[in-house]
């Protein structure tokens, strides 16, 4: 499933580089947001996601996701708190974001290549078998906190994958269907990304299945393909992959 060619593997690093700069390295890509796609400046900028994820606190959107994900709710709560105004406005904001990037990598979420393609990416990006971030590496002082991870495609904060869940599961209860087919297939990759980087890299407890050879790397791919044209079931995988990271069974 890691294998690609050298101009797909470019346009992957360059997939999560775009992503990253609007995120987590804002302050050196994007000054001019001032933290808006991230969790703020600290000053007069309270960030998007702090409204959603957990930073210091635990966001009324965080807590519904994460009781309807252990199934100890309808998943009512989380419909609620996502269609509350400011949440809402946020999610909303970040999909326009995310989708523009998408499209400008991989185009049609749609089309059946572009999906085995996209699986690709965040298979390699899960593993952490991308090439380095080098440049992005020179730019981040050795001080910086984040200089660990600067230099590296990859995702280390074993949460961050569930977190990606919530905003894709948010954004499609605010869609009017346009987006549905990418948010399935960006949830079909959380489930794949967050089993392959748990699998190989030992980050929590994933399906007992799961190990880190071919053949995960092929059930993964043949189980990704599916989820990528079913939200719901992409869904439920997700939720069953984050009550094995809690309670070491789904």
């Amino acid at each position: 499933m890691g294998d690609a060619s050298e101009d797909a593997e470019r346009r992957y690093v360059a997939w999560f580089h775009e992503l990253d700069a609007w995120t987590e390295y804002w302050d050196v890509y994007h000054p001019e947001t001032r933290g808006r796609f991230y969790f703020g400046n600290g000053g007069d900028e309270p960030g998007l996601l702090t409204l959603i994820l957990p930073r210091g606190q635990r966001p009324a959107p965080f807590q519904a996701w994460t009781r309807m994900a252990l199934g100890l709710d309808t998943g009512t709560r989380f419909v609620e708190e996502i269609h509350k105004p400011g949440v809402a406005a946020a999610i909303r904001e970040i999909d326009d974001l995310v989708s523009g990037i998408f499209a400008r990598h991989f185009r049609d979420a749609r089309d059946a290549s572009v999906q085995q393609d996209y699986l690709k990416a965040t298979f390699r990006f899960a593993t952490d078998t991308l090439p380095p971030a080098a440049e992005r590496d020179a730019r981040i002082a050795a001080s910086d906190p984040r200089k660990a991870t600067a230099g590296r495609h990859t995702l280390d904060g074993d949460l961050m994958w569930f977190a990606w869940a919530l905003e894709l599961e948010g954004a499609h209860i605010l869609d009017d269907g346009s987006r549905e087919a990418l948010h399935a297939l960006m949830l079909a990759g959380v489930a794949v990304g967050c089993s392959a980087n748990f699998a190989w890299r030992g980050h929590r407890r994933t399906r007992a299945e799961y190990r880190a050879d071919d053949s995960t790397a092929r059930l993964l791919h043949d189980r990704g393909t599916v989820w990528a044209r079913d939200l719901h079931s992409a869904s439920e995988e997700v939720h069953a992959l984050y009550r094995i990271r809690e309670w070491g069974r789904a």
